[in-house]
């Protein structure tokens, strides 16, 4: 009901002409400006609420947004392997090296198929410079799967040779400075000459994958091509377009099986796909279904936000209820001057609405404000999207929403006063009146104590993992990558420096 009254109130308000709509503002304005107090506790309670909601909401979105931003991703898959443990289904990401090239080639509907290793680091060497970096391997056809916006070079072509490699274009500065380093050689490994085939963009924050640079494999049995045993790698795979999972499944979970059919025996390990866009959220597995992972927190905290966006709209709601007895003359004297229930409920969510913009744009601020912070805490590299159309269409529906939900109850509640009683003070607040704002609060307090005593909870559990004795000190650790003598000797020479207590 209140929302259909809502609507008829909203109607009003955009049908009315012009200087009607006029009178309205002008006239809440008034309202706003006469209780200075009132207005500013509003504002700033609703603010607060606000600027919580909204960090969590770009923050859901940043995590939901993972991987979303490379062309024909809806396509994607990870590839993954079901197996039998003891009686219990596992899952494990690792599959075997030849299980790329026969997926591409006996499957039909697959177009792309490429394995890739984990993200690991080791040293680029070019000229005298040497530099420790993220090192991802993949098959030929990697580029053509996930396509990383390239700057130089050729997708089909670039991880053809064995001895390519694919730099990011930060990379690619710091070796090379601003010439092109497209043909360049530079070496790995200390003595494995690669040539720079190919340069692509730096890679976002939102990518599950994070490396420096791409060195491609070599997929000759000599390396693991014909190994359907050992199980280390990553497969990617593209569908062809109008092609769909369930149209490859039957065909696809049974490979490793014909390839190696003395090896798994059971009903259990068969070959499934994973979507490229559930990968960072969806990494629980159990019986072989994915079952959870982050998206359980990013559920949890979507419900915080909508809980704590609550909170502040029932302070709102109280604030502006209590202050019924000092309205309610106001109330008769516009009745009796001939306004209508439907007028007095858009006057009040006009004011609730301007209230509501002035909260948001503070909250704008506020979140401006705490966001380095937050990014720190959070590792992300969130930003305001303030040149993005869907942002100030997102936030306009968000500012509305908010501002009718917040002034709803007051609206109706204050409009409904009969003006024959307020005129001679005799303002009453009935039991109903009562018992739905007694409701309202053991509500708000209710959330905010769950809320504190949640916050409380996890702090500790953090701080004891952060806190509890590791036996040693990592800040006085150091790794070394290379070095040109044998261990025994280089050893010795560290320890006689007097500065390494132990190697």
């Amino acid at each position: 009901m209140i929302l259909i009254c809502s609507g008829l109130a909203i109607w009003h308000f955009f049908g009315c002409g012009h200087i009607m709509l006029k009178m309205y503002i002008k006239t809440a304005w008034r309202s706003l400006v006469s209780n200075r107090l009132f207005s500013a506790l509003n504002v700033f309670g609703l603010a607060a609420g606000m600027a919580v909601a909204l960090i969590i909401g770009l923050w859901i979105n940043d995590q939901l947004s993972y991987d979303q931003w490379l062309p024909g991703y809806e396509q994607a898959y990870q590839v993954k392997f079901n197996y039998s443990d003891n009686g219990a289904v596992r899952t494990r990401s690792e599959v075997c090296l030849p299980l790329a090239a026969a997926l591409k080639n006996e499957v039909p509907g697959i177009a792309w198929a490429a394995p890739c290793s984990e993200v690991g680091s080791t040293i680029l060497t070019v000229g005298q410079k040497n530099l420790t970096l993220r090192i991802l391997w993949a098959g030929a056809d990697f580029l053509n799967i996930l396509r990383f916006p390239l700057v130089e070079g050729n997708a089909d072509q670039a991880l053809q040779d064995p001895n390519s490699i694919v730099l990011t274009q930060s990379t690619a500065k710091a070796l090379f400075g601003n010439t092109d380093p497209i043909g360049k050689t530079v070496v790995i490994f200390q003595y494995n000459e690669l040539k720079v085939t190919a340069v692509i963009k730096d890679i976002p924050q939102n990518s599950t994958l994070q490396f420096d640079f791409i060195g491609a494999i070599d997929p000759h049995p000599r390396n693991g091509g014909d190994d359907w045993l050992t199980s280390t790698w990553h497969v990617f795979l593209e569908l062809q377009p109008n092609v769909t999972y369930e149209q490859i499944e039957a065909r696809a979970k049974m490979l490793v099986k014909a390839h190696a059919p003395g090896i798994y025996r059971t009903s259990h390990e068969e070959v499934i796909m994973q979507p490229l866009k559930d990968r960072h959220l969806w990494t629980d597995y159990e019986n072989g279904v994915a079952t959870g992972g982050l998206i359980s927190y990013v559920r949890l905290f979507g419900i915080i936000g909508m809980i704590v966006l609550v909170i502040a709209c029932i302070n709102f709601m109280n604030l502006s209820t209590a202050r019924s007895e000092k309205r309610a003359r106001e109330v008769g004297v516009r009745k009796v001057m001939g306004s209508s229930r439907v007028n007095l409920i858009v006057q009040f969510l006009a004011e609730s609405i301007l209230l509501t913009s002035l909260a948001f744009v503070l909250s704008l601020q506020l979140v401006q404000l705490v966001l380095p912070a937050f990014n720190s805490l959070a590792g992300t590299t969130i930003t305001m999207p303030y040149s993005s159309g869907t942002f100030w269409l997102i936030m306009s529906g968000y500012l509305l929403v908010t501002g009718l939900l917040a002034g709803s109850k007051p609206a109706f509640y204050l409009s409904a006063f009969r003006p024959a009683k307020v005129l001679k003070g005799k303002v009453q607040i009935g039991k109903a009146a009562r018992r739905s704002r007694q409701a309202l609060v053991v509500l708000q307090f209710t959330c905010s104590i769950g809320l504190i005593i949640a916050t409380i909870v996890i702090y500790q559990q953090i701080d004891y993992a952060r806190s509890r004795p590791t036996g040693y000190n990592p800040n006085r650790l150091i790794q070394s990558l290379k070095g040109d003598r044998p261990y025994s000797a280089l050893k010795q020479a560290v320890l006689a420096t007097g500065l390494v207590t132990s190697m």
